[in-house]
Parts: C-alpha cells; structure tokens; sequence
C-alpha cells in the first residue's frame, strides 16, 4: 500500500472514528460568559507567592490523546480550565493555548471510557512528561505537592499518570506510598470518567526552564537519603550515544545530540579522578545518593542533568552544550546554589533542533574548567 492510500485510509478511519463517538458522547462545550458551572469546584492557592488553582470536578471525566491534548469535562459537559491544549512554536517546544483550541471542541472524545469509583487525581502534564526525566520531575511529581496543600494524599483512589513504562516512574510514585494498583495510564486509559476528579494548574505555568525553588525544595523533601560517603565526589554523566554514529556520512545524524569526542572526553576525565556514571543503570533512589554525594558533575545538555536538583551546595557543575540549548539546568543550579559553568559549543552540522547538534570539546577547553 503505498503513502497516499495509506493516508487517507488513516484519514477516513479517523472520521469514522469521530462520527461515532460523537453520538456516543456529546462533545465538549465552553461556558459563556457570566456562566457558572456548579459541578466543578475551583481551590486557589499559593506557594512562595506563586498562584496555583486545584479543579474539582464531580461525576466529570478527562480524555487525552497521551500527547498535547488534554480536556477536563464536567458532569454538565464543560471544558474546565484545567484542560490542555499545547501546539509546538519550534521543532521541540510547545505552549499552552486557550480551551477555545481544544480539539475535543471539534472531533469529541474518540476513545472508550474507563469508569473509575471513587476519586482520582489526575497528574497529566503533555507528550514530554510521558519518556522525558526532566518533565516528570518538573512537571509531574509537584502538583503532588500542590494538591496536597488543601486535600490529604490519602484520601485518592487511583493516581492518573501519563505513562509507567519507566522504572523511575514507578519508583518515584512508590517512594510517596502510591501502590502500582492505585495508578491508572495513559498508555491504556486515555478516556476515564470518575466519582470526584482532581487536577492542579501546572508547576512551572508550562515552562520547565522556570522550575520554583518551592518544587525543587519538594523534591528534596520526599527523595533525598543519607549520601554516599567515600565515592561519586567526581562525575561524568555518561551518555555513550557516540555509539548510534554507524556510518562516516555525519550528515545523517545531525539532528541528534552527540558529543563526538565522548570516548576522549572520558579517558582525560578518569585520569582525573571521575567515575564514569551511566544514570540509567542505577535505581532513581541510587542516582539521588550518588548526585548529593558528588562535589563535581560534568555533563551534557539532557534530562540526567535533572539530578543536579539533589547536589549539595557549591557543588561544581560543568555542562557541555549546543549553544542554542536551553538553560534549564542552569535555572536549577541558581536554585540550589551550585557552581554552574557552561561550554557552548557551536553543532558541526547545522541541526533542524536547535537543542541538538553533532558537537566537538576540545580537551584543552575542558581543562581550562577541570584544572
């Protein structure tokens, strides 16, 4: 079957697809002005002076496509403000729009629905918080936190994630007393109707690179154990993605971020002290001791760099990256009050992702920041 056949068979099973769910369930609305919907109950709170809102709604439901769209429906068939609807403005990152631009409002809610009883508290948080470490961490995990300015934790039934098909996902709900059979996926549950639904505005209003102190002190607060004594002082977050490069034309891989030069990078850095760390070896639990043990960490621009949110105080921090990457980590170091330096390295190859690139650091300036 060739591409054009292909798509429009996609295209008309979509519509089908539309067309009956349609009648099965309405879709969604958006209230007028002066309209007050009384089956959605909004808590506004405040945390170091940053505003939050926790969305209540009774007998309502939430359907997502695991991705940008999320809709928050009431019992009266309303979109609450708690919905999302991102687009992408670049190649990587996205905003949050209006509900007027929640596509539920035109193709409905296309998927069967899983009826839960009693309450769930929905910590759906986009596409990148489903595989991305960062996100989950910044965008996921603390509206715990904000949700429990107001409410008990353990008055939930079901925990409603983004996804759990990685260990740190799990092991960072089991950490906080949620047990595996009180989660319910996205990866098989993206229409779920419930007694009592619970969602909270987003940690960051949607902008990781603004992490609040008040996250970061959370994650400490329910993560951080006794660190380790003798060993990790000196890190180099191996990424070992030098190994994808499997053939001489560079030009097929320039939309990946590669520090060409890792395996050099590595043998001057163990003549230096450092432990070569691969984070996803480790338990979530393991990586947060090894990182607050550490009194210098070297890296690439990537999600492992999360773990700078659990180093100690002046740890010395060394982050090799595209120039027009973001400064997220960064931000978290300012937080933390680390000892953040920064190579920005300019891609071999121009890269469509302005985060990635083919990169090269010279050893004589790594030395300059190691020596």
């Amino acid at each position: 079957m060739n591409k054009k056949v292909k798509k429009k068979v996609k295209y008309y099973y979509k519509n089908i697809l539309i067309n009956f769910f349609s009648k099965v369930f309405n879709k969604p609305m958006i209230l007028k002005k002066n309209q007050y919907d009384k089956s959605v109950i909004e808590n506004h709170i405040n945390i170091d002076n940053n505003k939050y809102t926790i969305f209540q709604l009774t007998n309502g439901r939430v359907y997502t496509d695991s991705n940008d769209t999320t809709a928050y429906i009431s019992a009266n068939n309303y979109l609450s403000e708690a919905s999302l609807q991102y687009s992408k403005f670049d190649t990587i990152n996205s905003k949050n729009n209006k509900i007027s631009k929640n596509i539920t409002l035109q193709t409905g809610t296309p998927k069967f629905q899983k009826r839960i009883k009693g309450k769930i508290l929905s910590l759906l948080s986009g596409g990148a918080s489903r595989d991305n470490f960062t996100h989950w961490f910044t965008d996921v995990i603390p509206r715990i936190e904000i949700f429990c300015k107001k409410f008990k934790l353990q008055s939930i039934d079901k925990f409603y994630v983004p996804s759990l098909k990685h260990q740190f996902q799990k092991e960072s709900l089991r950490i906080l007393g949620i047990k595996e059979n009180q989660i319910i996926s996205t990866d098989t549950h993206k229409h779920v109707v419930a007694d009592k639904i619970f969602a909270t505005s987003h940690p960051c209003y949607h902008l990781p690179m603004s992490v609040k102190k008040w996250s970061l002190n959370y994650l400490n607060k329910i993560y951080l154990t006794r660190p380790y004594k003798d060993k990790f002082k000196k890190i180099f977050i191996d990424r070992d993605q030098h190994k994808l490069i499997k053939s001489k034309d560079l030009n097929n891989y320039r939309n990946l971020r590669i520090l060409l030069n890792e395996k050099e990078i590595k043998d001057y850095l163990l003549s230096k002290g450092f432990t070569i760390l691969k984070p996803e070896k480790c338990t979530f639990s393991e990586q947060v001791k090894i990182f607050s043990s550490a009194k210098q960490v070297v890296g690439l621009y990537g999600a492992a760099m999360m773990m700078l949110s659990f180093c100690k105080r002046n740890t010395k921090v060394l982050e090799i990256k595209p120039i027009h990457g973001g400064n997220e980590f960064l931000n978290i170091s300012k937080i933390r009050k680390l000892k953040h330096k920064q190579i920005n390295l300019k891609p071999k190859i121009k890269s469509s992702i302005k985060q990635n690139g083919l990169l090269y650091c010279p050893i004589k300036v790594l030395q300059k920041y190691i020596d």
